[in-house]
């Protein structure tokens, strides 16, 4: 315990020593309860900002593609699908990356991805807008947020409560996670069934979906090297078909008797 004298020694106007050291420490101790998404430490100009720095990243590391016809055919489907979206008033991005992998990918804040691989592999709009809804579904569940607060928190805010930026370091370290690692099974299963549900409530023949993922697993066999990034970052494809099939099965759709059955029927929207 200190005494007055060690006080009163303690110059006047001086800060207490090192005292965003203890919201540093508040932080850590909140990231060992593992907060849930909804209990969010990052706000959300905070997660704008991380992907917006992100994707600048991204785009240098990797590239875009400028065809206006393959741009246009993701801005479209994609802002679409953010209109319809649990979070629409992010400042939604949707661009094209160069690269022959079959794969899409979302960052902080609403910035999302697809290839040019991906653009050859969908064979209609509604399968694009499958994949698209897909994404913005991890967006509008703020997937990104609860892995940039369990994996990047405690160096993440301590520059951010002593009002800095996140490092270039940090920045490079939080796109290759996301490029590289995914998302859980549980989240996969969340954004799928956000997917098919945005995808519905945009006009998109949902159903695409399933028939995307059948061609996706019978293709995989075929060329691995074109589609292990995105099994790498989007796992367990057999169950997630499953549950899609029983979610569109919920929104009305009519799907074969067979498991994975591409003959399906929407149903009529009102």
């Amino acid at each position: 315990m200190a005494s007055p004298h060690d006080a009163a020694a303690r110059p006047r106007g001086r800060p207490a020593p090192a005292r965003w050291l203890v919201a540093v420490i508040l932080c850590a101790t909140l990231l060992t309860m593992a907060p849930p998404a909804s209990a969010a430490l990052l706000s959300q100009d905070e997660e704008i900002r991380i992907g917006r720095q992100a994707a600048a990243e991204i785009e240098a590391e990797v590239g875009l593609v400028r065809d206006p016809a393959l741009v246009a055919r993701v801005v479209t489907a994609g802002r679409r699908i953010a209109a319809v979206s649990d979070r629409r008033n992010l400042p939604y991005a949707f661009k094209v990356l160069r690269g022959r992998e079959v794969n899409a990918l979302s960052l902080p804040g609403g910035f999302i991805y697809a290839t040019e691989g991906l653009l050859r592999f969908v064979q209609s709009d509604d399968e694009l807008a499958f994949v698209m809804a897909h994404e913005v579904g991890h967006v509008a569940a703020r997937h990104h947020v609860t892995i940039l607060e369990r994996h990047f928190a405690l160096a993440l805010l301590a520059r951010l409560l002593t009002g800095g930026d996140p490092s270039a370091s940090q920045i490079a370290d939080i796109a290759r996670f996301f490029v590289t690692r995914g998302f859980s099974r549980e989240f996969e299963f969340e954004a799928d069934r956000r997917g098919v549900t945005y995808a519905h409530r945009a006009g998109y023949d949902a159903a695409a979906g399933l028939v995307f993922m059948q061609r996706l697993r019978a293709a995989e066999g075929r060329d691995p090297s074109q589609f292990e990034v995105l099994f790498r970052t989007h796992p367990g494809l057999v169950d997630r078909m499953q549950r899609v099939r029983e979610h569109l099965r919920r929104l009305g759709y009519r799907i074969a008797a067979r498991l994975f059955e591409a003959r399906v029927s929407p149903p009529v929207l009102h």
